[in-house]
């Protein structure tokens, strides 16, 4: 029996055919690379490495493998872009600033906060405070931990956790952001509502423990 396809329609078949399998074997490959290429999400839960504890103005502070790895007239720097790095930069900003005396606290606010309105507005009120010596024992907080709630390798999140003298604990609600090459502290906008510092009564389940001697 004669076949009644024509030439060109079984050019069109053979050529349908052959897109069909080409296209299979691109999605394959497609798939195949999108497998091996696709990066594993960060671990926000990694902790620090080699923790030592250094004290200043009377408060010990981390600085671990991770950072800082220079300190410059009261500035701490130097933190790896990780979520291990930003985690400690959070605990040792926060502090650092707000317990630095008179002499150190405009280079840290120049090398460890993000300028802006915020850090402007900050620095007009501690200009009208003074701080001559290490922080009162009373109010001293006691590092616990941290808890990175958002990452990226441009801006990270962080609740710091301290304890204090009567054993009280609060959260300190922190944001680090990468600017010049270092994670550097993002303070509050001026017009902010919400509470930066708050009392808990219990850390988090999945709080990352990088606890002060006391």
């Amino acid at each position: 029996m004669n076949s009644t396809e024509t030439p060109a329609a079984h050019r069109f078949g053979a050529f349908r055919a052959a897109a069909g399998l080409l296209s299979a074997v691109l999605l394959a490959g497609a798939a195949g690379c999108g497998d091996g290429d696709a990066a594993a999400p960060p671990d926000l839960s990694a902790p620090p490495t080699t923790v030592r504890w250094v004290p200043f103005q009377g408060v010990p502070l981390p600085q671990a493998d991770q950072g800082p790895k220079s300190e410059t007239d009261g500035a701490a720097t130097g933190f790896d872009q990780s979520p291990p790095g930003a985690g400690v930069a959070a605990m040792v900003h926060a502090v650092r600033l707000s317990v630095a005396d008179d002499s150190q606290w405009s280079n840290i606010a120049a090398r460890e906060v993000v300028p802006g309105p915020a850090k402007d507005e900050w620095a007009v009120n501690r200009v009208q405070l003074s701080i001559s010596g290490p922080a009162d024992p009373v109010y001293a907080p006691r590092l616990l931990g941290y808890r990175i709630t958002e990452y990226t390798d441009q801006r990270a999140v962080v609740d710091v956790y301290s304890e204090y003298s009567d054993s009280s604990r609060a959260v300190n609600h922190t944001a680090v952001e990468w600017f010049a090459q270092d994670w550097r502290l993002r303070l509050p906008d001026p017009g902010s509502t919400t509470r930066p510092i708050e009392p808990i009564d219990e850390l988090p389940g999945d709080t990352v423990k990088v606890e002060a001697p006391k």
